[in-house]
């Protein structure tokens, strides 16, 4: 697994959110790593919604989003989840379907959110507008690779949503661990506080 997911033990140690929303659950593996750190970072209990298109979309659905990862897995995610929630301290629920449908347009309060979902610039745009939150840390925010490889960031990425935050003000943060996607280029999470 990619090293750059690991350092979201310490930003959510640090917010200690207790109202949590992940798009792009995938398998599950950072959602309930996110909702066991939550756990930890304090005594309240936590509440994770989770919003992928799990079994909803084809090939071509993902070839578009650039989804690298394979197919979402809603079972291996449910699994993980249930194992989490076993601590009696986690109530978690998905919203299945394209965010474009099932979060676009809507506002969801949450203390901390993850977005790495649809890896088109406008479905990014749209998951982020539609969350009120104080702590967002956006996947794929991209950074040449060594040979200058990047995909057309005016398509794909978190830059141009992020960049946007920064320029109304936001604090951004870089976070330093990245690695190497197939397009060539390097993914590293952006940290944007409002």
């Amino acid at each position: 697994m990619a090293k750059r997911y690991d350092q979201m033990e310490a930003l959510v140690a640090q917010a200690r959110p207790g109202l949590i929303v992940e798009v792009g659950v995938h398998r599950g593996i950072r959602a309930a790593k996110l909702c066991r750190w939550a756990i930890d970072s304090h005594d309240e209990p936590v509440n994770y919604t989770g919003y992928d298109v799990f079994d909803t979309m084809d090939e071509a659905f993902h070839a578009a989003a650039l989804n690298g990862k394979g197919e979402p897995d809603r079972e291996a995610a449910e699994e993980r989840l249930v194992a989490v929630a076993r601590s009696g301290r986690l109530a978690w629920g998905f919203v299945v379907g394209d965010t474009r449908q099932t979060l676009h347009g809507t506002t969801v309060m949450c203390d901390f959110a993850f977005i790495d979902g649809d890896h088109r610039v406008e479905a990014i745009r749209g998951d982020a507008a539609a969350l009120d939150c104080p702590v967002i840390v956006f996947d794929d925010y991209y950074v040449p690779g060594p040979g200058g490889e990047l995909p057309d960031l005016s398509l794909y990425g978190a830059n141009a949503v992020v960049d946007a935050y920064r320029a109304a003000g936001a604090s951004v943060e870089l976070l330093p661990h990245r690695d190497r996607c197939d397009h060539g280029a390097y993914a590293v999470l952006a940290v944007v506080r409002r």
